[in-house]
């Protein structure tokens, strides 16, 4: 089933996954959306190695729900970007997905002068409209991810 809204992130540990189901339910009571019907979160809707299906058949689910997608969120925390989220979010972009990312990671902003973030990379930033869509906290992305949902839905789905 497609979902309006694809979620990326790293998903190795309990408390990757337990922060992106937190976004998944911070970004759905923002926009009035529902969390199951409306997100496509990997480790919770699609398969996962090791537990019955075939990479390939995870790969391509994946590779399906980004492409239904009308907007993809990305976590970009980590001492690098997640491989697998920079691939989706490359993806996403290269299709014209709407992209959001959310960098809490401290180690982005410190010892620094400016209010820019020095991480995440360039090619991560470029697909967040330059960094227009690249957030600091949960509380600010939901904020910009329930704007742009009520504008949308005023003009109706892009195609």
């Amino acid at each position: 089933m497609a979902k309006l809204v694809y979620v990326a992130g790293p998903l190795f540990s309990q408390a990757e996954r337990s922060f992106l189901e937190l976004i998944v339910d911070t970004l759905a009571r923002a926009s009035s959306f529902d969390p199951v019907a409306d997100f496509f979160l990997p480790h919770r809707d699609g398969g996962e190695l090791g537990k019955g299906m075939k990479r390939k058949d995870i790969f391509e689910l994946d590779l399906q729900q980004v492409d239904s997608a009308t907007i993809v969120v990305g976590l970009l925390d980590g001492q690098d970007v997640d491989s697998g989220t920079s691939i989706e979010l490359g993806y996403a972009h290269a299709k014209g997905k709407k992209i959001f990312g959310l960098l809490t990671d401290f180690r982005a902003y410190h010892n620094t002068a400016d209010a820019e973030p020095h991480r995440p990379n360039l090619m991560v930033w470029g697909v967040c409209e330059e960094g227009n869509t690249l957030f600091g906290n949960l509380v600010s992305l939901a904020e910009a991810f329930a704007e742009y949902v009520k504008g949308i839905q005023l003009k109706g789905p892009e195609v």
